[in-house]
């Protein structure tokens, strides 16, 4: 059996940058976010939760348990999914945000749901071949690691220098992409060095981050996706 003997361990430090990363936005105003963001941020973190827990399971040999936790995953990926539609036209309706801002964060919500639902989906088509399920749930947690990361950087500045700070929101965006993308690119090496593949999980996670990234501003400006997220988010 394929050992995974530190990935538990690894998979704390995205579980800690989602956590303090969304400190200032959700967990310090715990008691006065609606019903509907509670909802995304308990499950997001019942998530990351998940992929500490499910590779701590495989290595103790409980592939019993591991499977019975599989099936909850589910429904917990499901209702992250669920939830983050929800919350998504916070984004627009953000006015502390510029415009640019709410509809190009807006585009990376999209973005990043479409590709943790497909690292998901294709984790359970390949639970029987370890290496790929393995990797699928680990480039599902890389797919929210962005927003978390963006804010983890850029709430420290403001306390820091006060407002504004000296890097823009846009300007941490960009170098919390590039971190993400480092970060892909070095896992993607390493696979490469102990076992000679290329794994796609990893591949999409960084294509779609970088595409993220190229397609951040133009996005964000355009009329089109603007029209679109007034009619069809706001409606």
């Amino acid at each position: 059996m394929k050992d995974f003997p530190k990935t538990h361990l690894w998979m704390l430090l995205p579980l800690f940058i989602a956590l303090a990363g969304f400190y200032f936005s959700y967990w310090s105003r715990f008691s006065q976010v609606p019903f509907h963001q509670h909802i995304h941020g308990l499950t997001a973190t019942l998530w990351y939760m998940f992929l500490v827990l499910q590779p701590w399971l495989y290595k103790k040999h409980d592939l019993k348990l591991h499977r019975k936790f599989g099936f909850v995953g589910l429904f917990i990926a499901g209702a992250v999914v669920f939830s983050a539609l929800q919350v998504v036209p916070n984004n627009i309706n953000n006015e502390r945000l510029q415009p640019i801002l709410r509809y190009g964060l807006t585009w990376g919500d999209f973005i990043f749901l479409i590709g943790f639902s497909y690292s998901v989906i294709m984790a359970m088509m390949n639970s029987r071949q370890i290496d790929i399920h393995a990797r699928y749930m680990i480039a599902s947690g890389f797919w929210a690691l962005l927003p978390a990361l963006g804010r983890l950087i850029y709430f420290p500045l403001i306390i820091t220098y006060d407002y504004p700070p000296p890097f823009s929101f846009i300007e941490v965006i960009y170098f919390s992409s590039f971190i993400t993308c480092m970060v892909i690119v070095l896992m993607i090496v390493l696979d490469v060095r102990q076992e000679g593949k290329i794994y796609s999980s990893y591949v999409l996670v960084g294509l779609g981050t970088l595409f993220f990234a190229i397609s951040f501003e133009f996005v964000g400006s355009a009329s089109w996706w603007i029209a679109f997220c007034n009619r069809v988010l706001l409606s």
